[in-house]
């Protein structure tokens, strides 16, 4: 398991690339001692190689590079491989670990823990700054209007261009929901933050024994299938969350709701 002494609260970090690297190299340790677990062989090889790239990516040298070059050459085609797949891991590692940094930073500033340090997206500052521009009234009539009057249609598609297992998706996601959580939550005891980097553990292994492609051409039902399964875990709430928040970001101008009748965002497909 990986070091469960981070501290996760702490925000002089956020937006800093020392965040960001202390999640990656939480979460890359625990892959490598899963991996260690099963393939010590494997897991050195995939050491030297991070070691020998993280070499060449620091100096740009064409001896580092020669190097790197030279030890993925003598590699057998089984071991390029697992290193490949290896690596694929590892980089959907640090793609959730940027997820949660870029959530984590954008949280802190609209709650002012952190130094606001580029433009925002909260609901509550646009309208703000659209006022004090002078792109609507002062009482925010021209915003209410606007909003009554936009319509917002998201298209699905059901075009057979997922390639990633619908299983790993769901893993990753649940990796990225933990690892936030981990930083959200302050009232956490030593056994609550063991238990939440041993359900980090147990993904990562799930995820690197799961095979990451689908092996059979999917077909446009299926395409559309998976299309679906975003309204149910991610659009029925983000959807709803949304609209409430829109709502309470009228009110803070002195803006009524929403009509119910009418809604900003509707779906369609073809």
């Amino acid at each position: 398991m990986g070091d469960s002494n981070v501290d996760f609260m702490d925000y002089t970090r956020l937006g800093s690339k020392k965040f960001l690297r202390q999640d990656e190299t939480l979460l890359r340790s625990i892959f490598y001692q899963m991996l260690r677990s099963h393939n010590v062989k494997l897991a050195n090889k995939a050491e030297v190689v991070f070691a020998l790239s993280q070499a060449w990516c620091s100096s740009k040298e064409t001896d580092d590079f020669d190097e790197l070059e030279k030890y993925l050459v003598n590699l057998t085609p089984e071991e390029s491989l697992m290193i490949a797949s290896t690596f694929s891991n590892m980089l959907n590692l640090h793609n959730l670990s940027e997820d949660v940094q870029s959530s984590q930073q954008e949280l802190a500033e609209r709650i002012g823990e952190v130094t606001r340090e580029r433009g925002t997206r909260s609901t509550d500052e646009t309208f703000a700054r659209l006022i004090k521009e002078g792109k609507s009234d002062p009482k925010g009539d021209a915003i209410y209007k606007a909003l009554c009057e936009q319509k917002i249609t998201l298209v699905i598609t059901a075009h057979p261009t997922q390639a990633l297992r619908r299983s790993l998706l769901k893993k990753n996601a649940d990796i990225r929901k933990t690892l936030t959580a981990l930083h959200s939550n302050v009232k956490m005891n030593q056994f609550e933050k063991t238990d939440m980097l041993d359900f980090i553990q147990s993904n990562i292994e799930a995820a690197f024994r799961t095979d990451e492609l689908s092996r059979k051409k999917p077909l446009p039902q299926d395409e559309m299938r998976h299309g679906l399964s975003y309204f149910q875990e991610t659009i029925f709430h983000g959807a709803a969350k949304y609209l409430r928040r829109l709502d309470t970001a009228l009110q803070s101008i002195g803006q009524p709701a929403l009509p119910l009748d009418h809604s900003v965002l509707s779906f369609g497909s073809w």
